[in-house]
């Protein structure tokens, strides 16, 4: 039997982060050791909560739910307000109550304790703000010695979604973002460029539908983002395409990188400007002023109906 490689999940659920959840637990690859939920799409005293709910639902009680921060190293607490709804899980998925608790562990200690143990072998999957990260290398300068891996979703070097220039998760902890792109180990990035790419359509949303229990709750997750809200006129549904799951896509690198082209480039983060502050850049070979020292791995093309594939049939496998 293969060996699973030892992974931490740092998250901040979330509709599009719980599907990641479900796609990395399904395809049965890693050794889920634990997940570290941060504040980001909601407060830390949600994300927390819907961290136990999703390990609770899949059956995975084993997996311990790590403290995480309550807020950005400098630019204190940013969340995304309701755009993932009240819960977190948007308005057609209504979890029950855990019963299972946040470990008393701090999600850094985790991490660097995990990396000490598995050196040279643990891979981090941050598809939430990277506080707990930028904590972890902070307090431990020789993390980066023994990680193999980070992918994260993040960032974006045309536009912004949360700004004109920031994607929200560089945005809400922009400090944090610099210090883990710094910290000299190899980075994978899915930002915007990709992950607008990465659409899931009607027919995606029918194969969840028509699945099992773990298939329908994340259909319910993502019904909203295919269909349209409930406040949008019948005219613009009717047209619609489909919606993005952007966390969905750092998990499919991780699960099947053919799906997905990469360049590799040196990312720096923008942490104090006054319209571009969060701004991910990418520096190349011809920037001229520059000395170029490439880092990550950045998404700039997707399979989309491979994608939706390896989605919908790592999900399967939870049903």
């Amino acid at each position: 039997m293969e060996k699973k490689t030892p992974l931490i999940i740092d998250f901040d659920p979330g509709l599009d982060d719980a599907v990641c959840f479900f796609m990395i637990a399904g395809s049965n690859m890693y050794d889920i050791l634990g997940v570290c939920p941060v504040s980001g799409n909601k407060g830390l005293e949600i994300t927390e909560k819907n961290a136990l709910k999703l390990c609770e639902l899949i059956g995975r009680s084993d997996i311990p739910v790590l403290r995480g921060a309550k807020k950005g190293i400098l630019k204190g607490k940013r969340t995304s307000g309701n755009v993932h709804g009240q819960s977190g899980f948007g308005r057609n998925v209504d979890l029950p109550e855990p019963v299972k608790q946040v470990e008393k562990k701090y999600a850094w200690d985790f991490i660097y304790d995990s990396a000490i143990k598995y050196p040279g072998e643990l891979e981090i999957l941050a598809v939430g703000p990277l506080t707990n990260l930028g904590i972890a290398f902070i307090k431990y300068p020789d993390l980066n010695q023994y990680i193999k891996r980070i992918v994260i979703m993040g960032g974006g070097f045309s536009h912004g979604n949360w700004t004109a220039a920031a994607e929200f998760n560089i945005w809400a902890d922009p400090d944090a973002a610099r210090i883990v792109f710094e910290a000299g180990v190899p980075m994978a990035m899915m930002g915007l460029d990709i992950c607008e790419k990465a659409i899931i359509d009607k027919e995606d949303l029918a194969r969840l539908d028509n699945g099992g229990k773990i298939s329908k709750v994340a259909a319910d997750l993502m019904r909203d983002r295919v269909l349209g809200p409930p406040d949008m006129p019948e005219e613009m549904k009717k047209n619609r395409i489909g919606g993005i799951l952007c966390d969905a896509v750092a998990a499919c690198y991780m699960i099947d990188p053919t799906v997905i082209e990469t360049e590799y480039v040196e990312v720096r983060v923008e942490t104090k400007g006054t319209l571009t502050e969060g701004k991910t850049y990418a520096l190349r070979p011809f920037t001229e002023t520059e000395i170029y020292k490439p880092n990550t791995y950045a998404g700039v093309n997707i399979d989309r109906k491979a994608f939706a594939d390896v989605m919908i049939r790592m999900i399967a496998k939870l049903d």
